[in-house]
C-alpha cells in the first residue's frame, strides 16, 4: 500500500506534559510521545511524529503542526476520530490532511505565531492558574505598547535568549507585535515571526511586564536589543501563559 504523509493540527494543555519532545519515561509524559503511542495503535505500526518545533513543559498549543507517514490506508477523518479516541483529554487532533511527500512540519515552516496571556486582575484567579501569568492590576499597558515597534523587523535577539543555549545565529525577524485586551482582566501579547529562540517570547513578555510595572521604560527596549545582553532584559515569564497559536507555511 502507498505511504501517505499526513499533516495534523494539534491542541494541547501543556500543564499535563513535560514538554513536546519525546523523553525517557521517568521524565513524565510528553505530547510527542503521547501522540506517537496513539497513532501507532491506530495505524498498527510504529509512528514517528515530526513537530514544527518544541514547546517546554507547561506551554500550551492552540495549533501545533506535525506530520507522520503511514501505509495503513487510514483516511484523514479516521486519523482525527480514531486518534482522539486513544488520546487523553489534555490533547486532541483538530485537523488532518494528506500532505505533499516532501512536506515536513519543521523544515517547511515559514514562521510561527505565539500568544502570551497576562492576568491583570487585582486578585489572583485560580481558574487562570497555569493558563495566564498573574501580574496584578496597575500594569501600564500603554507603556508596554509603546515598546512594541522596537521589536519589529530583523534583529539580533540574543538579549532574549536563555543562558546556556547552543544556538549561534540569534538573528530573527518579527513581523507582528501586538498587545490586546481580550477581557477586562486579561491582556494578550501576540508575536508573529520567522522563528524564535529558546524562551524568547517568554523573555519578551517578562521584559514588557517590567516596563508595565515601571522597572524599565519603553524607551529602553531599543538599547536592550542592541546590547545583546540577557542581563538587561526582564525575567523569563512563566510557561503557563504561553501558547503556540499558529504555524505559518
Amino acid at each position: 500500500m502507498t505511504e501517505t504523509n499526513f499533516k495534523i493540527i494539534v491542541e494541547y494543555d501543556g500543564r499535563a506534559f513535560a514538554g513536546w519532545q519525546r523523553q525517557a519515561p521517568e521524565a513524565g509524559p510528553t505530547v510527542q510521545g503521547t501522540l506517537e503511542q496513539a497513532l501507532s495503535r491506530l495505524c498498527a505500526h510504529p509512528v514517528t511524529l515530526h513537530g514544527s518545533g518544541r514547546t517546554d513543559a507547561g506551554v500550551h498549543a492552540r495549533a501545533q503542526c506535525a506530520n507522520f507517514r503511514t501505509a495503513s490506508g487510514r483516511s484523514p477523518g479516521q486519523i482525527i476520530r480514531g486518534g482522539n479516541c486513544l488520546l487523553p483529554p489534555e490533547v486532541a487532533i483538530l485537523a488532518a490532511e494528506e500532505a505533499a511527500p516532501d512536506f515536513h512540519a519543521r523544515f517547511s515552516a515559514a514562521g510561527k505565531v505565539y500568544a502570551y496571556e497576562f492576568s491583570v486582575s487585582p486578585v489572583r484567579r485560580p481558574l487562570l492558574h497555569g493558563r495566564a501569568w498573574w501580574v496584578g492590576a496597575g500594569l501600564d499597558l500603554a507603556a508596554m505598547e509603546r515598546a512594541l515597534p522596537c521589536l519589529l523587523g530583523e534583529h539580533d535577539f540574543a538579549a532574549f535568549q536563555s543562558a546556556g543555549s547552543d544556538i549561534r545565529d540569534t538573528t530573527r525577524a518579527i513581523f507582528r507585535a501586538e498587545l490586546s485586551k481580550p477581557g477586562p482582566e486579561t491582556a494578550r501579547l501576540t508575536l508573529e515571526g520567522s522563528g524564535f529562540l529558546r524562551h524568547m517570547v517568554r523573555t519578551i513578555a517578562g521584559t514588557l511586564a517590567a516596563i508595565g510595572r515601571g522597572a524599565l521604560k519603553a524607551g529602553d527596549m531599543a538599547g536592550l536589543i542592541a546590547s545583546r545582553d540577557r542581563r538587561r532584559a526582564g525575567p523569563t515569564a512563566p510557561p503557563g501563559g504561553l501558547y503556540l497559536d499558529r504555524v505559518l507555511y
